[in-house]
Formats: structure tokens, C-alpha cells, sequence
């Protein structure tokens, strides 16, 4: 006995269960699945509809998570959310958005936990430093999580 094929919209609705999704992301998972592109865009324009599939709030969340939990810098988070296939305006608009409201002590706390972790086999400055960098941080956001840690 076979089953019947599951719709795009319900294969939507699960993957959305799992983790959010940006549109393209969710467009292109839908498509490696073979599903006819009109059903993909039908199933889209319904999610969207019902408030489900809402990029701004995708980029929002992820770049709160990629903040505080995974310890990024604001570089590092837009080219993540590119990655995602999220518009490169709504990137750097919810990037800045998200670093403007931040507190600076927020950030420094971030980078510093990140020293911290990083400090045991760490004690080069020049490497550390280059590490926070690549991490998305600015340089004068390394520089003073370095001197406040020092004073």
C-alpha cells in the first residue's frame, strides 16, 4: 500500500515546524523536492497569507540568535543572512536595526564572553584579535572589549 504524495503546502508547513525559513531558502528545499513550480508558488502565497512565512521576522530572529547565541558580529550576521537568499536591503537594514538598539554594554558582554572562551589557549592579542574580526565584530568594538579586560 502507497501512500499519497504529500502537497507542497504540507511539506511546507512541516519544514516551517521545524525552523523557520526564509522564502527563498523555503522555495529552494521545495524545489529539490520536485514539486511543480506553480504548486511552490501557490503553497508560498498561502503561507505568507496566513502570517507563516514572513522574511522581515526571519531576519529579525536570526540575527538575535546569532548575536547572542553563537556570538557574531554585525558583518558576519548580514553575510549569513545573505546566505539565507534574504534581499541584501532587508540584510543590512535588520543588521543595523538590531545593533542600533543594542545597549554597548550588550556587545562588550558578548565579546567578552567570547575571550573568555577563547583565552585559555589564546593569549596572542594580534591573533585574538583577528579571530573577533573574522567573527563579524568592528574593530573598535574589539578594541575596547581588549582594554576594558586589561584595565
Amino acid at each position: 500500500m502507497s501512500r499519497a504524495p504529500v502537497s507542497a503546502w504540507w511539506k511546507a508547513q512541516e519544514l516551517l515546524a521545524r525552523r523557520a525559513h526564509g522564502s527563498q531558502e523555503l522555495r529552494r528545499k521545495l524545489k529539490e523536492r520536485n514539486y511543480p513550480e506553480a504548486e511552490v508558488e501557490a503553497a508560498m502565497g498561502r503561507l505568507r497569507n496566513a502570517g507563516l512565512l514572513d522574511d522581515a521576522a526571519f531576519a529579525r530572529s536570526l540575527v538575535e540568535e546569532l548575536f547572542f547565541r553563537r556570538g557574531y558580529g554585525i558583518n558576519a550576521i548580514v553575510m549569513r543572512l545573505r546566505q539565507k537568499g534574504l534581499a541584501p536591503e532587508l540584510c543590512e537594514s535588520a543588521g543595523k536595526q538590531f545593533f542600533c538598539e543594542l545597549d554597548q554594554t550588550e556587545i562588550d558582554t558578548v565579546i567578552t564572553r567570547l575571550i573568555e572562551r577563547r583565552r585559555a589557549h589564546e593569549e596572542d592579542r594580534n591573533r585574538l584579535f583577528a579571530w573577533l574580526k573574522r567573527r563579524g565584530f568592528r574593530s573598535d568594538e574589539i578594541i575596547r572589549a581588549l582594554q576594558s579586560r586589561t584595565s
